[in-house]
């Protein structure tokens, strides 16, 4: 159950969902699924670096408007190869939607 949030909040948690669900429908070979579930990780070990391991959504949310930039770094740092995976926002929303389920007032 999730508990009353704020509108950005309920924004960007469809939007990190859609991103996920994007994600999860995408047929990707072996290799890049590999990659992406690196990336995803990656990021998510970011966020609790940045936020910690108790948070609230709303704190998220304001990691999250300014995530772009450190996202596209870590993505080109780790998959520098990989231009296609650096193009693919739904890696950063998938990884914001893992990290979320985490936040104290999801439930």
């Amino acid at each position: 159950m999730l508990l009353p949030v704020t509108a950005a909040v309920q924004v960007a948690l469809l939007q990190w969902a859609n991103g996920d669900r994007q994600l999860r429908g995408i047929a990707l070979t072996r290799a890049r699924a590999d990659t992406v579930d690196r990336l995803v990780a990656e990021i998510v070990a970011e966020l609790h670096r940045r936020v910690g391991h108790t948070f609230e959504l709303e704190q998220l949310a304001e990691v999250y408007d300014d995530s772009a930039g450190w996202c596209r770094a870590l993505v080109q740092r780790l998959a520098p190869e990989d231009v296609w995976a650096q193009d693919m926002a739904m890696v950063e929303d998938a990884a914001f939607h893992r990290f979320a389920r985490n936040a104290i007032d999801y439930r």
